[in-house]
């Protein structure tokens, strides 16, 4: 559904999806499939930060990938796009977003369909009102999986709010990605205790929307995190930030951190 398009173009330092649609010696030619009817130039020396011998090593017809927006011509809706200058968190971030995005569309898509209401008509009902108040509807999704029930802002009637409520619960709630690994926590100074109890309860504070964390004691010094996300990607990134933040704490104290993957 075009609804949830941002605007007709997109801006000089944007992150994009595209898809390639054509490798040419100088470089790679996209869809960016979030703006219909732009397109995307990767020039060679865009693809990456190394010498390109040849593009197909990174980038092949049909791949979907992450680049950043560098200039654009609005009126021949074209756009220089950059691979390299991505970041591997911006690209991790990014496609989440896509991925999310997709499933609220898909939530939409049928909610129209098997209502008999028109895209138009769901947009002013969901998508407008949300957008109003800041929120996005994957979050707001989230929050109906959580409490069973709609906010008192979705003006629906009972057969819609039910339909949505449905389709919410099968195509929202997908199977977590969880991963593990081992922090070993250490402080000799008399607070110890405390410094540990700070670390771990920041790096609780980690947790985005739908993700879950904990942190649990498996014999001093050693605390077991485990993560829960939508995706594997973002597992590993939060675990990693998790235990950044509880290291830093930790080490900032005069005390000993170290992360044991596994």
């Amino acid at each position: 559904m075009a609804e949830l398009v941002r605007s007709d173009s997109p801006e000089i330092g944007e992150l994009v999806i595209g898809v390639v649609k054509r490798v040419e010696r100088y470089g790679v030619y996209v869809d960016l499939v979030e703006y219909p009817g732009w397109e995307g130039f990767v020039h060679i020396s865009e693809i990456s930060l190394k010498w390109v011998r040849n593009i197909r090593d990174y980038l092949r017809e049909r791949q979907r990938e992450v680049f950043k927006v560098l200039r654009m011509n609005v009126d021949a809706k074209q756009a220089d796009i950059s691979l390299r200058r991505v970041s591997k968190k911006e690209r991790t971030q990014k496609l989440l977003e896509w991925k999310r995005t997709q499933r609220v569309m898909r939530v939409l898509h049928l909610l129209a369909e098997r209502s008999g209401r028109s895209p138009e008509e769901i947009n002013s009902m969901l998508v407008e009102p949300a957008a109003k108040r800041n929120l996005t509807l994957y979050d707001v999704f989230l929050d109906i999986l959580d409490s069973g029930k709609l906010p008192t802002w979705m003006k629906l009637d009972k057969n819609l709010s039910e339909l949505l409520l449905e389709l919410i619960k099968k195509e929202i709630k997908l199977k977590k990605i969880a991963l593990k690994a081992t922090l070993k926590l250490s402080v000799a100074s008399g607070n110890g205790v405390e410094v540990i109890r700070k670390a771990i309860k920041e790096g609780l504070k980690v947790a985005g929307k739908g993700e879950n964390i904990s942190i649990t004691a498996i014999g001093s010094p050693r605390y077991l995190i485990r993560v829960e996300a939508d995706e594997e990607s973002r597992a590993k990134e939060l675990l990693e930030k998790v235990a950044e933040r509880c290291i830093e704490i930790v080490r900032e104290a005069g005390g000993k951190a170290e992360l044991v993957m596994g």
